[in-house]
């Protein structure tokens, strides 16, 4: 949800780290590019390396991107360096908050949820934050991964406009990447919803159920994902500021449509799974009620064969039949036209 933020109290609340520590030592890595070139430092938990190589200039654009959320202290210098907002260190070193945009008057604060699918059913979600001013990016990763690593490549070989546009840009193309793992999210949550329905009719198990009720949760999760990302899109889409210039605004503008769009495809899967765990009971009650009738119709044609042989069971001392030479046979040729006869009746009706 976006929201300003006008004034603070001056007493700084403590700050702590929630989540899961990846790394050791915080990666740090410095892109200085402009269009003509780039320059590239890459330090292991060392800051004044990355501040020694900034030489701040307005011909230059800044994106500093950090692995690894745990080291408050690092990230409190990287904040006072650049006279932001102190507030937003618990926002960045908090993996488990709800995304949020918040916008002042010297920064644009994004904090989002990326995720990317592993093996199975497992979707791995990271919380990314950044920070934009003017012409710096500050980006909060918490393990290195492949996010963004098509993005480096094109800063580095200078394709695009990402070098002859400002570090607003480079925002969008950050997050429009985020947005694409959310495609590959969905689609191969998509794929294995599309395996189940006919694995359900031809033989429905618990196990089948269970990945249902396992790929429903992950669509949940993508849209709570998905849904933050987009309001905050909203917002920054109203007009330029002094951080998103209106040239880049219709770039966000296309990411909404893709995140509008996003959601549906999510919510659609989301009624899909919904309505194959109905097919799911439905065909098992199916396949019970089957074996109930089965069940019913044996023990229907027994019914009257228990009666005779209940009949002629018992010890009564005047029982004609009994002195009869073709009694025997002639009770058993009884038994077999009964239930052949019942058999044809629940034949007739349309019960076999």
């Amino acid at each position: 949800m976006a929201k300003f933020r006008f004034q603070r109290k001056m007493i700084e609340p403590k700050i702590q780290f929630v989540g899961h520590q990846f790394m050791d030592t915080p990666a740090i890595q410095l892109f200085k590019y402009s269009e003509p070139g780039i320059e590239e430092i890459v330090s292991e938990g060392n800051l004044s390396k990355i501040f020694e190589n900034l030489n701040y200039s307005k011909n230059f654009n800044f994106w500093i991107n950090v692995h690894g959320v745990h080291d408050i202290e690092l990230i409190k210098r990287l904040i006072d360096h650049f006279d932001l907002d102190k507030m937003v260190v618990q926002d960045i070193v908090d993996t488990t908050q709800r995304p949020k945009v918040e916008v002042s008057s010297d920064m644009v604060f994004f904090s989002v949820k990326s995720l990317l699918p592993q093996n199975g059913l497992n979707i791995e979600s990271e919380q990314i934050s950044f920070i934009l001013k003017e012409n710096i990016l500050l980006s909060f990763q918490e393990k290195k991964g492949d996010h963004f690593e098509y993005i480096r490549g094109r800063l580095r070989e200078g394709k695009g406009l990402v070098r002859k546009s400002g570090a607003d840009y480079l925002l969008y193309l950050l997050l429009d990447a985020i947005t694409d793992n959310y495609y590959t999210s969905l689609n191969g949550l998509e794929s294995r919803l599309n395996e189940l329905p006919q694995k359900i009719m031809d033989d429905p198990k618990p196990e089948q159920i269970f990945k249902l009720e396992h790929i429903k949760q992950s669509l949940f999760n993508l849209r709570k994902a998905i849904n933050p990302l987009k309001e905050a899109i909203i917002f920054t889409e109203k007009g330029p500021s002094a951080h998103i210039h209106s040239d880049v605004i219709p770039f966000f503008a296309d990411l909404k449509d893709q995140l509008w769009q996003l959601t549906d495809e999510t919510d659609l899967s989301i009624h899909r799974s919904e309505g194959l765990t109905n097919l799911f009971f439905s065909y098992q009650g199916h396949r019970m009620n089957e074996v109930m009738k089965v069940l019913t119709i044996v023990t229907s044609l027994f019914i009257p064969l228990s009666f005779l042989a209940g009949v002629y069971g018992m010890n009564f001392k005047f029982m004609p039949e009994l002195d009869w030479n073709y009694g025997y046979p002639a009770v058993l040729a009884l038994m077999a036209l009964l239930a052949l006869g019942m058999l044809l009746f629940f034949k007739q009706k349309k019960w076999l």
